[in-house]
């Protein structure tokens, strides 16, 4: 069963719990044995650990569709599908919304363009044109009902490429 508004703040968004466990937990008396500020620390990495994974799943998912929609050898296609698919869902599995105001469109679109322009050189392709715009916003790449080919049209139209793939 989904986390409801009722459920406690750790089952509904555990990045904004780990984060306000921390905050409090630095608020505690200092004159106990209890080493808070480590342990603040601690708990806030659970939290930044969470959204990195969300982070590098965004930027997986980016990736793959910048190959998908800038290679047009059909072969890796379904591998990169079966990419796209794991890493969407796993972001989308980890995501809560107190992660939305640090999660950056823009950082995630660069290290996926970067990440695709280096498999692109090993491979000796072309590279991808260097000022192309991200044409998804963070709730498109989490929507459940993710559409790979509508996302691979809207790639080749950022790309300046026809949507034939040619």
């Amino acid at each position: 069963m989904p986390p409801t508004s009722d459920s406690p703040l750790y089952e509904r968004d555990f990045y904004l719990w780990t984060q306000d466990q921390a905050a409090r937990l630095r608020a505690m008396a200092r004159d106990n044995d209890l080493d808070a500020e480590n342990l603040a620390e601690e708990v806030e990495a659970l939290g930044r650990s969470e959204r990195t994974a969300v982070e590098r799943n965004l930027v997986q998912v980016v990736a793959h569709l910048l190959e998908h929609a800038w290679i047009d050898a059909p072969d890796p296609h379904t591998h990169w599908r079966r990419e796209i698919v794991a890493h969407q869902q796993a972001a989308q599995d980890s995501f809560t919304p107190g992660m939305r105001q640090h999660l950056d469109m823009a950082r995630i679109w660069r290290r996926a363009y970067q990440l695709a322009n280096a498999k692109f050189a090993d491979h000796s392709e072309a590279s991808l044109p260097r000022h192309a715009e991200c044409p998804f916003t963070l709730d498109e790449l989490l929507r459940a009902d993710f559409d790979i080919e509508e996302a691979r049209t809207r790639l080749h139209r950022a790309l300046g490429r026809d949507t034939d793939g040619a």
